[in-house]
């Protein structure tokens, strides 16, 4: 009974272990709608690839139909960060994914891409400041997982002394945020002045603007986020960069700024900023932005719309005006030592001292602001995706003076006009059919083409290494009807199972898309060992080294390139014979395909009576 029970243990150990790629994490850094970029900590294992897809396959990597490659790895924080970046993806639509290595497949994750439409309604969770209380810190990211927000804008401050084992618990904890079903919501992250160096937030959350200064739009103009750096000048290129953005944007509907110092904490503790409040301050004003998001106090607050003042009877160089000012909430407590709210001012809205974060839904019409405290987060509802606008049971708000939610509407409603919607080349039903010739033709359609499209041929054996064999010039610019293309591949060339990649490529060389599609060409290949078997004995023997202890899949085509036998069985590393019995089968000519992984063998097989 012992032994039983060990080897049902064994059994499920085997089936639930996964590779060793772990500390997932989401970042927007490009077109919301279209692009994300997924970073993991490759802790053991080797050529790591990511599978994804709009259907989820678990963990069976090769029903996805999509693979990318890491484009930078970064050896920093004691981690192996590997960044892959994803583009040409449909907005609104949840991707799933996995990575492969060489030890084996990754947890199945998943993530959602942005609304691409300005009448959409976006929830964001924001904050900062999670160093070195690790029990509230996961707590506020049990909230981001339990309400589902679109993205997270964090603040800054996620370490106490920017370590590699603190950077390793926080991304351990990080996973807390994550779905019960896998779902990574994506982050929009900020420098605090606990990240010693720029090169932090870039090596860690591939960041591409290296001064960590950026603006991303959202929604078709719905909403423009601007990620400032408390910790170099506010003044010189940052402020000219930020005058400049700002002043061409003026058509978003809501303009926010996320940053890490606030102007004027709301402690005695702190200095005030006066330099971003010279220089950015009037930018915010001048400009419109309607909502500031500051942290690193480690205490809520909520400000009436204010301007900066230098005029008499302000308060610390501000001024109240309903009309024309900026509200500014804050002030960071994703899990950082809580300080006294003590140093208030008469445009003070509230203030109060306990772990939070601000919780926004964003339309055309209206801002809808709440914080939510995030001690109690264990005992708060999990919603669903289509309930995210919903109030979870439990949920613990924070309520100064009897306010639940503090509301800003769009004053510049009625003239808001939309960005166009941004149209991408897709490639439509690309096929592969083999020829009487033995070469494999391959046909695609092409969509929204643009002047100046170009496309890219390529193929593969294992969808793990692509080579390029062939460069095409695209028809021309076509909305209204589908551009067609044909491309043969010669005899002789391909043997067996392979798979060809098309890539659309704008007139600048980016990708603007890609598709896959599967080909099987039975050609005899001159140099391909050849097995003849007599029907007699039936037994097919083979000699084959392979490069794993791994189950084997094992197929034979037909000359009309159906399977007419396929087993698995595991099989070990190294040379060996392999023994099949096909009596079963038709006389004449036949393919061999044995596939371990990454690794095929082919046979061309002769069967006679």
């Amino acid at each position: 009974m012992r032994s039983i029970y060990y080897t049902i243990l064994f059994i499920f150990f085997c089936s639930t272990v996964f590779a060793k790629s772990e500390r997932f994490r989401c970042i927007i850094r490009d077109e919301p709608a279209t692009s994300i970029c997924i970073g993991w900590d490759q802790v053991s294992g080797g050529n790591p690839q990511l599978y994804y897809g709009p259907d989820d396959n678990g963990g069976n990597a090769k029903q996805y139909p999509l693979s990318a490659l890491p484009q930078k790895t970064a050896h920093f924080k004691g981690m192996h960060n590997h960044f892959v970046r994803l583009s040409n993806l449909k907005p609104n639509t949840v991707y799933y994914f996995v990575v492969i290595d060489s030890d084996g497949t990754s947890k199945r994750y998943s993530f959602r891409t942005l609304p691409d439409d300005s009448e959409a309604r976006l929830s964001i969770i924001t904050g900062g400041d999670s160093r070195n209380q690790r029990d509230a810190r996961v707590n506020a990211n049990k909230i981001v997982a339990k309400v589902r927000p679109h993205f997270v804008l964090f603040d800054g401050d996620m370490t106490d002394r920017d370590t590699n084992e603190e950077w390793k618990e926080w991304l351990d904890d990080w996973t807390q945020t994550f779905g019960s079903d896998g779902r990574i919501t994506a982050i929009v992250p900020a420098r605090g002045n606990h990240e010693f160096s720029n090169s932090t937030l870039i090596e860690l959350f591939d960041i591409k603007h290296p001064d960590l200064y950026y603006g991303l739009t959202f929604a078709r103009g719905l909403l423009r986020v601007y990620t400032l750096n408390s910790l170099i000048p506010a003044a010189g290129m940052q402020r000219e960069w930020l005058e400049r953005d700002l002043s061409q944007n003026q058509h978003i509907a809501w303009r926010f700024a996320q940053y890490h110092l606030p102007m004027r904490p709301h402690t005695k503790r702190k200095p005030e900023n006066e330099e971003q409040r010279k220089h950015w301050a009037p930018l915010f004003e001048r400009f419109k932005v309607q909502l500031a998001i500051e942290c690193d106090i480690h205490l809520a607050k909520y400000t009436y719309p204010i301007v900066s003042s230098n005029q008499r009877g302000n308060i610390e160089g501000f001024v109240r005006d309903d009309a024309n000012g900026v509200t500014y909430i804050g002030e960071g407590g994703w899990g950082a030592p809580l300080r006294e709210n003590n140093d208030n001012k008469a445009w003070t809205r509230a203030s109060g001292s306990f772990n939070q974060v601000q919780w926004l839904f964003v339309d055309l019409e209206k801002v809808e602001i709440r914080t939510i405290k995030t001690d109690n987060a264990g005992q708060v509802a999990s919603l669903a995706e289509q309930d995210r606008f919903k109030m979870p049971a439990n949920i613990d708000l924070w309520k100064p003076d009897g306010l639940e939610v503090l509301s800003m509407f769009n004053k510049q409603k009625d003239s808001f006009k939309p960005l166009p919607k941004q149209i991408l080349t897709e490639i439509k039903i690309p096929k592969a059919a083999a020829l009487a010739d033995g070469s494999i033709e391959l046909t695609w359609q092409t969509i929204y083409e643009e002047k100046g499209m170009h496309y890219r041929i390529q193929y593969s054996t294992n969808k793990l290494y692509w080579k390029t064999i062939a460069e095409a010039e695209g028809v021309g610019a076509n909305v209204t009807k589908p551009n067609e293309y044909v491309f043969n591949d010669p005899s002789g060339r391909r043997n067996g199972k392979v798979y060809y990649r098309i890539i659309a490529l704008d007139a600048a060389g980016a990708e603007r898309h890609k598709a896959e599609v599967e080909a099987r060409s039975l050609s005899i290949d001159n140099d391909m060992e050849t097995i003849k078997v007599s029907l007699s004995t039936g037994l097919l023997k083979t000699t084959i080294d392979l490069a794993l202890d791994a189950t084997t899949l094992i197929e034979i085509y037909d000359t009309e390139r159906k399977v007419v036998f396929v087993q698995k069985m595991p099989l070990k590393t190294g040379k060996q014979q392999l023994s099949l019995n096909v009596r079963h089968l038709k006389t004449g000519q036949h393919l061999l395909e044995i596939t371990q992984g990454a690794q095929t063998l082919r046979r061309n097989l002769l069967i006679t009576n």
